[in-house]
Protein backbone atom coordinates (compact mmCIF):
# COMPACT_ATOMS: atom_id res chain seq x y z
CA UNK A 1 0.00 0.00 0.00
CA UNK A 2 1.23 3.49 -0.84
CA UNK A 3 1.20 6.19 2.11
CA UNK A 4 -0.82 9.10 1.52
CA UNK A 5 0.00 12.31 2.37
CA UNK A 6 -3.31 14.50 3.54
CA UNK A 7 -3.38 17.98 2.79
CA UNK A 8 -4.15 20.21 5.68
CA UNK A 9 -6.21 23.28 5.54
CA UNK A 10 -4.60 26.31 6.91
CA UNK A 11 -6.43 28.84 9.19
CA UNK A 12 -9.61 27.18 8.99
CA UNK A 13 -10.72 26.13 12.83
CA UNK A 14 -14.16 25.35 14.14
CA UNK A 15 -13.82 25.81 17.47
CA UNK A 16 -16.28 28.80 17.46
CA UNK A 17 -18.61 26.68 16.02
CA UNK A 18 -18.06 25.25 19.55
CA UNK A 19 -18.58 27.87 21.99
CA UNK A 20 -21.10 29.05 19.83
CA UNK A 21 -23.54 26.01 19.85
CA UNK A 22 -22.91 25.81 24.07
CA UNK A 23 -23.51 29.84 24.05
CA UNK A 24 -27.17 28.70 21.87
CA UNK A 25 -28.14 25.38 23.83
CA UNK A 26 -26.98 26.93 27.17
CA UNK A 27 -29.22 29.82 27.05
CA UNK A 28 -32.78 28.14 25.68
CA UNK A 29 -32.02 25.39 28.21
CA UNK A 30 -31.53 28.51 31.19
CA UNK A 31 -34.47 30.12 29.52
CA UNK A 32 -36.32 26.94 29.93
CA UNK A 33 -35.57 25.90 33.52
CA UNK A 34 -35.65 29.19 34.84
CA UNK A 35 -37.85 31.01 33.01
CA UNK A 36 -36.21 34.22 32.95
CA UNK A 37 -33.81 36.12 31.70
CA UNK A 38 -31.16 35.69 34.40
CA UNK A 39 -31.60 31.77 33.69
CA UNK A 40 -30.54 32.41 29.89
CA UNK A 41 -27.35 34.56 31.11
CA UNK A 42 -26.46 31.55 33.78
CA UNK A 43 -27.31 29.24 30.58
CA UNK A 44 -24.87 31.10 28.31
CA UNK A 45 -21.95 30.94 30.52
CA UNK A 46 -22.48 27.34 32.02
CA UNK A 47 -22.84 26.49 28.40
CA UNK A 48 -19.24 28.80 27.11
CA UNK A 49 -17.64 26.79 29.69
CA UNK A 50 -18.82 23.31 28.93
CA UNK A 51 -17.57 24.39 25.45
CA UNK A 52 -14.38 25.74 26.62
CA UNK A 53 -13.65 22.58 28.56
CA UNK A 54 -14.82 20.40 25.65
CA UNK A 55 -12.59 22.10 23.09
CA UNK A 56 -9.86 22.21 25.52
CA UNK A 57 -9.28 18.53 27.34
CA UNK A 58 -11.43 16.43 24.70
CA UNK A 59 -10.28 17.61 21.37
CA UNK A 60 -6.84 18.99 22.35
CA UNK A 61 -4.42 16.56 20.95
CA UNK A 62 -6.79 15.84 17.81
CA UNK A 63 -6.19 18.70 15.30
CA UNK A 64 -5.69 16.08 12.43
CA UNK A 65 -9.33 14.90 12.50
CA UNK A 66 -10.76 18.38 12.24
Amino acid sequence: MEKHIEEHSTGTSINSYFYLLGAIFGGSTGVLAQEGFLGAVIGVVAGLLFAGFFVGTLLKGREHDR
